[in-house]
């Protein structure tokens, strides 16, 4: 299961050129791998004043932005945001 924020809804619905391959990565990454590492899928928790958050990198040079959700063994991946790689680097150095 994945939970998907309004904000990312309307970057897919935004972006319809780059969305089925953001979605494929998604649901590979974030479903069926969500706690098994395979290099195809490049994810990590943050540090610092972003710990708690996750990001997984997708096609098209952008990043997905999500919180693993639920206890073990009902978790989940909520993803919160979708964004460019130069945003996701902005927004992580904002503190």
């Amino acid at each position: 299961m994945i939970e998907i924020s309004k904000s990312a809804e309307a970057f897919l619905k935004k972006n319809p050129q780059i969305s089925e391959s953001i979605v494929n990565k998604i649901k590979i990454c974030l479903d069926q791998y969500l706690f098994i590492n395979i290099n195809s899928c490049n994810k990590h928790e943050l540090k610092g004043d972003c710990k708690g958050y996750w990001r997984l990198h997708v096609p098209h040079s952008h990043v997905v932005i999500y919180m693993i959700i639920g206890k073990k063994p009902d978790r989940y991946a909520k993803i919160l945001d979708i964004m460019s790689e130069e945003q996701y680097h902005k927004w992580v150095n904002r503190s």
